[in-house]
C-alpha cells in the first residue's frame, strides 16, 4: 500500500462516511435492545451551518455513537424547520426581483412559491451535517411541515386545550406592520440610535397649572391613559389624587405613583400608554388602566386616536410634534440615546385577528377548533424590511 506524503482529510472522511452509509450503520429499527433516541433540534431548512450547529451536533453525535457502542438501539432523528420568517424573507426578495409583490398573490399562490424555494434551496444544512460526520438515521429525516408532523401538532394542541393548559388573552407582542404578523423576540433586531426627546405640557384638570413630560414618541400620547411619577420625587407630591388632560384630545387621565419611574430621566414624569409600550403595559395591568390601541395592523392610526386617522405613525409623529409646538404645548429638545427596535413595533395583540397561547389569563370557552387554520398557518411569514 502506498502511503501519501500529505494527508487529505476530505478524501478519508468521504471514504469512511460513504462506507458507513452504504452499510446502514446509522439506521435503526425497533428490536429487543433498549432504545436510545435523540431528536435533532431542527435547523432552518434554508440555513447553513454556523459554529453553534457545529458544537451542538458534535456533542449529539458523540452521545449517540457512545450509546451504540454500549449496545443500545440508538437512533438519531434528523430534520429541518420551516423557519417561516427567514424563509419568507428570501421568497419575497426572489419575487421582488421578478417584479411580483407578495400582496398581489393569494395565500395558496405564495405558498407554491415558498415550496418551490424549499425544494430548490432546502437541505443544504443536512448535507453539511453529513460532511461533519453526523451519524443520523437519514432515512428518518423529517420536515416540520410534513403532513404527519403538522397533524401531530394539531393533535397535541387540541389535547393541551382540552386539559385547560392553553389559554387565550390580550398580550403585548412584537408586531410587523409590513408582513402583518407577530414576531418572536429572537426575530427582532435592536439598535441603539439617537432620537429627539419631545417635552409636552399636560395641564391639570380645571387648572392653568401643568406638568411637563418627555417622550421620544409624541404620536402615542393619543393612547395615554395615565401619567406616572415616582412616590419619592418630592417635586410632584402635590399631584396625589390629581388628574391631567392629554394634549390635543383633552382626555382626562389620573396621576399614579410608582417607583418604576426614573426620577433622573427627562422630567421625572412618565406618560403611560399601555397599548404601545411593554413597561407601560405592565403598569396598566398593575393599576387596571385602559389599554387604548390607536394603531391599525399596518401601522396607521385608527379611530381610537381621534385625530390623524388613517395616517402612518411616522408621518403623524412629524405632524403632531409640529402641532404641539405651534400650540405652545410641546417642543423637541436634545437627542437622547435610546434602544430602538428597527424590525418591530410593540402593539397590543388583537385577539379577534390573531391568537397567541399564554399560561396566564382566563381559558377561552369558545370553539377553538375554528381557529386552527389560522393558528397553525406558521408556514411562511415575512420579515419586515428596515423602515
Amino acid at each position: 500500500m502506498q502511503i501519501t506524503s500529505k494527508y487529505e482529510p476530505k478524501e478519508t472522511e468521504k471514504k469512511w462516511y460513504d462506507f458507513w452509509m452504504s452499510n446502514d450503520f446509522f439506521h435503526s429499527e425497533p428490536n429487543d435492545k433498549e432504545p436510545y433516541t435523540i431528536v435533532i433540534p431542527p435547523p432552518n431548512v434554508t440555513g447553513v451551518l454556523h459554529m453553534g450547529h457545529m458544537l451542538n451536533n458534535t456533542i449529539q453525535d458523540a452521545i449517540i455513537r457512545r450509546s451504540r457502542m454500549k449496545g443500545f438501539n440508538a437512533c438519531w432523528v434528523p430534520g429541518t424547520d420551516h423557519a417561516s420568517i427567514a424563509t419568507e424573507a428570501k421568497v419575497v426578495a426572489k419575487l421582488r426581483e421578478q417584479g411580483i409583490q407578495k400582496s398581489e398573490l393569494t395565500r395558496e399562490e405564495f405558498l407554491k412559491h415558498a415550496w418551490e424555494w424549499k425544494e430548490k434551496h432546502g437541505g443544504i444544512i443536512l448535507e453539511q451535517l453529513k460532511k461533519l460526520g453526523a451519524s443520523c438515521d437519514w432515512k428518518r429525516t423529517k420536515f416540520t411541515m410534513d403532513p404527519d408532523m403538522y397533524e401531530s401538532v394539531i393533535r397535541v394542541f387540541v389535547d393541551l386545550y382540552n386539559k385547560g393548559l392553553i389559554y387565550r388573552g390580550v398580550r403585548m407582542v412584537n408586531w410587523d406592520p409590513k408582513a402583518l404578523t407577530a414576531l418572536s423576540d429572537e426575530e427582532v433586531i435592536y439598535k441603539e440610535v439617537n432620537s429627539k426627546l419631545y417635552y409636552l405640557k399636560y395641564y391639570l384638570e380645571n387648572s392653568d397649572d401643568f406638568i411637563t413630560i418627555a417622550t421620544t414618541r409624541p404620536e402615542t400620547i393619543l393612547g395615554d391613559t395615565a401619567v406616572c411619577v415616582n412616590p419619592n420625587d418630592t417635586r410632584y407630591s402635590h399631584l396625589k389624587g390629581k388628574k391631567v388632560l392629554v394634549p390635543l384630545i383633552n382626555r382626562v387621565v389620573p396621576v399614579i405613583f410608582d417607583e418604576y419611574v426614573d426620577m433622573e430621566f427627562g422630567t421625572g414624569c412618565l406618560k403611560v400608554t399601555p397599548a404601545h409600550d411593554i413597561n407601560d403595559y405592565n403598569l396598566g395591568l398593575k393599576y387596571k388602566l385602559e389599554a387604548i390601541d390607536i394603531l391599525n395592523d399596518n401601522g396607521t392610526l385608527n379611530e381610537k386616536a381621534q385625530i390623524y386617522i388613517g395616517e402612518d405613525r411616522f408621518e403623524v409623529r412629524k405632524k403632531i410634534s409640529k402641532e404641539l409646538e405651534e400650540k405652545g404645548i410641546g417642543r423637541p429638545s436634545t437627542y437622547a440615546s435610546i434602544l430602538s427596535v428597527i424590525q418591530e413595533k410593540l402593539y397590543v395583540e388583537k385577539i379577534e385577528k390573531k391568537f397567541h397561547p399564554t399560561r396566564l389569563g382566563k381559558v377561552v370557552n369558545d370553539l377553538l377548533v375554528n381557529h386552527f387554520p389560522n393558528v397553525l398557518d406558521v408556514g411562511f411569514t415575512a420579515k419586515m424590511e428596515n423602515e
